[in-house]
């Protein structure tokens, strides 16, 4: 069996219920119509009924002249000048004074229904339809000198009640059928704007396309996570669920009241209304985020949500971190042998020029240097991996000709829980080059950078001579991605900043001939 389109089945399901809500309101009507018709009519049957049962010659004729040919001629005239054809007077015998056709005067009426106005006196209005008679009918007594003498019944036939409606039934007949055609025409417009807002989809193709996509967002490597413009989570993936430690019931509970850093990231692009790509968020002490925040917007282009792309960057930062540290080393290695080379060659052209004592001057000069810094990085700086990292940078300086003092009561011993190693060197070594890169400007650079470290926490100073900060840039050397120098820079101070904001530390820039960087680590974890 052939299942309609969901277009159609929407036409004729709507139509259907168009045409049973005129139907029924047009029968409702046309009874209400009808009730108030014959109501109309029988108020003007009474009003007309009252008159003639006041006329004095219709008392008198009653009580003392039994004159039926007088009552019949003024029931004429009425009859002549008003629609109520039918106006009978009657004694109290129900003797007829006056009918429709004369030839019935003097006879006893027998249509029934004036009983209780000859025998009560009541004025009465009664809708009669039987073998003999079907009329509305007004029946008044008519009394003479205080006591009753007969009665009058004004009646009017159905036929000409329905003559009287007849007018409204054709208007209203036309305006049911216009509101039916309509009703229906609307119906189909409904129908056709729905099947293009499901992209005229049937409901088994958007239950196959449901699948499919749920099938392909759990299957994507990526985590993803969505929500409205309230905050309240709509969607997320399998891998957004494992990341996050999300639970399956946490579907429509609003994503601030996780306590995540992530979920800050997400409301900052929908407050901000503005999307955000490739940032990094740390979002435990061992798990690190590359997302993507897109905004949401419906066919009106209103923001409605947003939706979350993100990546574990956790090993492949590792392996950037290990790959990194590789070329630094090499770096280093090469900076320190160019610098071992043009010591050499110092050597070298002095004691070619026989200056014997300055040669020695000169290496005991360059020895008691390297043994100071030695010194201190061997006996301060009790973690290998910033000590290598801080004789390195000392290499490069000296290439650059930049004077890097490691001041002699800096003390290393223990490391905050809060950052790892890997971490910390980031700090360290992206504060100390971004002064090398402006020292090399300059004559007579120096860089002096001290560490220390107790029971409350780890503090790291670095202090350069060189030209400092603008202070028009001064609020926005954190943001990702800003830079005054050319190429694909400003990404070191942002990331700085994000090591220090999850270690719940403080930056601080202090500017004082060039730029002092004074850092605060606590000791105890998050």
């Amino acid at each position: 069996m052939r299942i309609l389109k969901l277009q159609y089945r929407l036409t004729l399901f709507i139509s259907s219920i168009i045409i049973s809500i005129i139907c029924g309101l047009g029968l409702a009507s046309y009874h209400m119509i009808k009730n108030t018709i014959e109501t109309q009519m029988g108020n003007n049957a009474m009003d007309l009924a009252v008159t003639i049962a006041s006329m004095d010659d219709i008392k008198e004729a009653l009580a003392t002249k039994k004159d039926y040919k007088t009552v019949q001629n003024i029931v004429d005239c009425f009859c002549d000048k008003t629609r109520f054809q039918y106006i009978i007077v009657m004694d109290m015998n129900g003797i007829k004074y006056s009918y429709p056709r004369g030839k019935s005067l003097g006879k006893k009426y027998n249509d029934g229904g004036e009983e209780r106005v000859l025998k009560y006196g009541e004025s009465y209005v009664s809708k009669d339809k039987n073998v003999l008679i079907s009329a509305i009918r007004a029946f008044v007594p008519i009394y003479y000198n205080g006591r009753q003498v007969g009665a009058v019944l004004v009646g009017l036939l159905t036929d000409t009640v329905y003559k009287e409606l007849s007018a409204h039934i054709l208007f209203f007949k036309i305006t049911v059928v216009i509101g039916l055609i309509i009703g229906i025409v609307g119906a189909a417009i409904l129908a056709n704007l729905i099947k293009r807002t499901i992209f005229g989809l049937e409901p088994s193709e958007i239950a196959l396309l449901l699948g499919q996509r749920d099938l392909i967002l759990q299957s994507i490597k990526n985590g993803i996570l969505a929500i409205d413009k309230d905050g309240n989570i709509l969607f997320f993936n399998k891998v957004a669920k494992d990341i996050l430690n999300f639970k399956d019931d946490d579907v429509g509970k609003n994503i601030k009241d996780m306590h995540l850093k992530y979920a800050d990231e997400m409301m900052k692009a929908l407050i901000y209304k503005d999307a955000i790509y490739n940032q990094e968020i740390k979002l435990c002490h061992d798990i690190t985020l590359i997302c993507s925040h897109t905004l949401l917007r419906n066919h009106k282009d209103e923001i409605i949500g947003v939706v979350s792309i993100f990546e574990d960057l956790t090993d492949v930062k590792k392996m950037a971190e290990e790959l990194t540290g590789i070329k630094k080393m090499t770096s280093a290695l090469r900076a320190q042998n160019h610098e071992f080379m043009n010591k050499l060659h110092t050597i070298s052209g002095l004691i070619q020029l026989e200056e014997y004592e300055k040669a020695l001057e000169y290496i005991s000069n360059v020895s008691y240097q390297r043994r100071a810094v030695s010194e201190v990085l061997n006996n301060q700086i009790k973690n290998p991996h910033i000590a290598g990292l801080l004789l390195a940078k000392y290499n490069k300086a000296v290439e650059a000709k930049i004077s890097l003092v490691i001041d002699k009561e800096s003390n290393l011993e223990e490391i905050p829980q809060s950052i790892t190693v890997d971490d910390l060197c980031s700090v360290i070594g992206n504060l100390i080059e971004n002064s090398i890169e402006e020292l090399v400007k300059q004559e007579n650079g120096k860089i002096i950078v001290k560490l220390n470290s107790n029971k409350d926490g780890l503090r790291i100073r670095i202090e350069d001579n060189g030209p400092g900060i603008d202070e028009k840039i001064a609020d926005k050397i954190f943001i990702r991605g800003f830079t005054t120098k050319p190429g694909n820079r400003g990404i070191g101070l942002s990331i700085v900043k994000q090591i220090i904001d999850y270690a719940k530390g403080s930056i601080n820039v202090i500017q004082d001939n060039g730029v002092i960087w004074d850092i605060f680590i606590p000791m105890k974890g998050i």
